[in-house]
């Protein structure tokens, strides 16, 4: 930690000592115009009330709705570029499941019992779980992630950070945009938005938006059509927004999304078998099957058995009422409604084929004395199937009361309620394979259970400026949760538990001059506690963290250079590690309190116009992590062992950057020509956190990559009463391999692997009058 901090208070003095050079150029522009060559101001909402980036004490990255129409943002898995420390990756079980982390904390498990470490909010609500949170984004005015413990105004379940979609509001004039896209494997794409404008003067306001998506999969599934490929996907998904505004005292917003998405899993790639398993199933050929295939290479065709249909189906609500109470007071009330239904109706996870071999009764595998060993002859082997039925919905409401008491005292309080209803039954099909006999148990096992969470708490965070320079903020929530668990298979029964917390913020920030700004912030967070729905073990405990942070912000040579920077230390207590075990009752994955660690950080942002037309953007994020204490128990010894020497952290890398380079040319008579060209760096990424249950885990782990994209837009092109754009865009230039996740089946045997899209190119048209 002295040395985080030693580095960054380096360039705060750096930046004192700079005040000087830049006061008079700061000075001369303030209250001016935006200046051609001049960097835009972005506003957000991180507080809970609309303020400047730059002036607000906290590590937030902003990214604006052109910049997501650059990038080609369609959904949550498609983040991981936006921000420093930042990774976003789908689930390896189902393409609507997604998994968030920041800083080094979050959590990749599906089930729902299980909270999310880096809570994702639309437009303010909550989504309550993390499975289902892939769905495409309509319309976004921009996207906000703010990094480190929320705990304050956010709440539970945001230890690592939170991500906000801010959407778009209805335009008070009548407008309409359509974007057609075609691309790589058959890709295409409509968005279609129309705006009514304001209805006369009743100071109401609708905007609806649509959007068709889909594409064949990225790896030739030799054994179906290409529609039916790993990774093909159908999207249709509209969303409705009303507004009230006539300039009074009250205003209101209304909002409807609707999701619908039917795809494929990716393809599950078998990378690596224990010898036994492998000299198992190479007896397959001469039992009439296929020959095992397996690479540590991205394969582009395979023969898979047919992978089943997974559909989603997600619809939202949220209502936003303000009235202003006077006094420099705002009562603002957020009500939210969303729901979500999964079926998967079955995905062989083996990465094979055609597979046959010798088998046995399940009673091979019983305890004594009612082992037996019963042949059931060669049969078709699939090493893992499962299928799944999910759904989710939930309720949330807050108040917030928002004001200032003087020129120097502002405020923001609130109460919290969440309530949510979820249930999951899945079945799955491991098959055990026994070399010594020659033979594989092909077993079942049924993961059925409803679950209930409710959530209550009340909040307040106040900013007091001592001088035009130097502020504090301070903040405390207190948090009450209470779970239930009605569990029908594997262990039948009903649990109760319940959590409460009390949790704190303190920020400095002292104003260097009119264009820097350092703050110092101490915050704690808190993750509920859970139940392991797959195995008989009880109630889980929550996880806290604490987090210190120094922080910079500044906006240099006369707003040409904003550079942002934060320096932190996490301390990390009872976390929620996910194990996995496999046997004779089907795989499983359990969450354990496992101990306590440790996390070092700096991260940077830069953006730049380096000449006219000319900018520079990008982002650098480190990590320096230590286990303090893992605690797990032994499948061999049946003990306790403490592994913090080996154990690794997961979804993790030491480093993450990104950095993109924007031309846009002197305008030409028909439009303007922009040139963009960005690079995304993400460092080793390892997928479970011990070899213990998981050997094979260091071999499917994913080695540091980078990926190159470009994009060419012709824009401004009259047409008619319109504008129109063309833009040609490349994903993955340089066709890297690269894995996104993996399963480590240790106990089964073996190990697979996902990998991320190879490169693609396509073409973007847009019109809008």
């Amino acid at each position: 930690m002295i040395d985080v901090v030693r580095i960054l208070c380096g360039g705060f003095a750096a930046c004192g000592l700079l005040q000087p050079v830049f006061a008079q150029g700061s000075d001369a522009q303030s209250g001016a115009a935006e200046g051609a060559g001049r960097l835009q101001e972005v506003v957000v909402t991180a507080q809970k009330r609309e303020e400047s980036l730059q002036e607000t004490p906290l590590a937030v990255s902003a990214i604006t709705a052109e910049t997501i129409e650059q990038r080609g943002t369609t959904d949550v898995s498609t983040l991981t570029a936006i921000a420093p420390n930042l990774v976003v990756t789908t689930s390896p079980t189902s393409t609507t499941n997604t998994t968030v982390y920041i800083r080094g904390i979050g959590s990749g498990e599906p089930v729902l019992t299980n909270d999310a470490s880096v809570s994702i909010y639309v437009d303010g609500v909550v989504l309550g779980r993390q499975t289902g949170a892939v769905f495409d984004l309509v319309d976004l005015e921009r996207i906000e992630v703010l990094r480190g413990p929320q705990g304050t105004l956010y709440g539970r379940n945001t230890i690592g950070g939170a991500v906000n979609f801010i959407t778009t509001k209805p335009a008070n004039e009548l407008g309409f945009k359509e974007k057609l896209t075609y691309g790589s494997w058959n890709q295409w794409q409509t968005r279609t938005t129309f705006d009514t404008g304001q209805w006369g003067e009743s100071g109401v306001r609708a905007r609806l938006s649509y959007v068709h998506r889909e594409q064949d999969g990225y790896v030739d599934d030799l054994n179906a059509p290409a529609d039916r490929d790993p990774g093909a996907l159908r999207v249709d998904a509209a969303r409705l927004a009303v507004g009230f505004d006539r300039k009074g005292p009250f205003r209101a917003d209304y909002a409807f999304d609707y999701n619908y998405r039917q795809s494929y899993a990716a393809a599950e790639q078998a990378t690596v078998f224990r010898p036994d398993v492998l000299a198992y199933l190479n007896n397959s050929p001469a039992l009439s099957g296929s020959a095992p295939v397996y690479s540590t290479r991205r394969l582009g065709k395979l023969r898979l058995d047919d992978g089943g249909l997974l559909t989603d189906k997600v619809t939202g609500h949220t209502l936003t009422m303000e009235l202003d109470l006077g006094a420099n007071t705002t009562l603002r009330s957020l009500t939210g409604y969303r729901s979500w239904r999964n079926v998967d109706r079955g995905d062989e996870m083996d990465g094979q084929a055609g597979l046959r071999g010798a088998t046995a009764s399940p009673l091979l595998l019983a305890p004594p004395p009612y082992t037996a060993f019963i042949p059931t002859g060669v049969q078709r082997i699939s090493l893992f199937t499962s299928t799944n039925f999910r759904r989710q919905h939930q309720i949330s409401q807050e108040f917030n009361l928002i004001g200032k008491v003087s020129d120097r005292l502002d405020y923001v309080a609130g109460l919290f309620y969440f309530k949510e209803r979820s249930h999951e039954r899945n079945p799955q099909f491991p098959t055990i394979v026994i070399q010594s006999l020659g033979v594989a148990v092909p077993l079942s096992t049924l993961l059925d259970f409803d679950h209930e969470s409710e959530s209550k708490a009340i909040f307040g965070q106040a900013t007091y400026d001592f001088t035009d320079r130097l502020s504090f903020t301070g903040g405390m929530r207190y948090t009450k949760d209470d779970k239930k668990l009605e569990q029908r298979a594997i262990f039948p029964r009903n649990l109760e538990h319940g959590f409460s917390k009390f949790n704190w913020s303190a920020t400095l920030d002292f104003k260097v001059s009119d264009r820097i700004m350092t703050y110092g912030r101490v915050a704690t967070g808190y993750k509920a506690g859970g139940f392991n729905a797959r195995a008989a073990s009880g109630a889980f405990e929550p996880e806290d963290v604490t987090s210190f942070e120094l922080g910079l912000k500044s906006e240099l040579l006369d707003r040409r250079l904003r550079l942002n920077a934060a320096a932190f230390y996490v301390d990390h207590k009872d976390m929620q590690v996910d194990q996995f075990q496999a046997g004779s009752q089907g795989a499983t994955s359990v969450t354990v309190n496992a101990g306590k660690a440790e996390y070092k950080g700096l991260e940077a942002e830069i953006e730049a116009v380096l000449a006219k037309g000319l900018t520079l953007s990008g982002s650098v994020g480190y990590i320096d992590r230590k286990y303090k204490e893992f605690l797990i128990l032994d499948p061999v010894t049946n003990q306790i062992v403490d592994v913090a020497r080996s154990a690794f952290f997961t979804y993790a890398p030491k480093l993450t950057a990104d950095a993109a380079l924007q031309y846009d040319l002197p305008r030409f008579d028909i439009g303007q020509l922009s040139t963009r060209l960005e690079y995304n760096y993400r460092g080793r990424v390892i997928f479970y956190p011990t070899v213990v249950g998981t050997p094979l885990t260091e071999a499917i782990a994913a080695a540091s990559r980078g990926l190159l994209d470009a994009r060419v837009t012709l824009s401004e092109l009259k047409l008619g009463g319109g504008t129109a754009s063309v833009s040609l865009w490349g994903k993955n230039l340089t066709d890297e391999e690269y894995r996104v996740h993996g399963i480590d089946f240790g106990a089964m045997g073996f190990a697979t692997s996902v990998y991320g899209e190879p490169r693609s190119v396509g073409i973007d048209f847009i019109v809008a009058f």
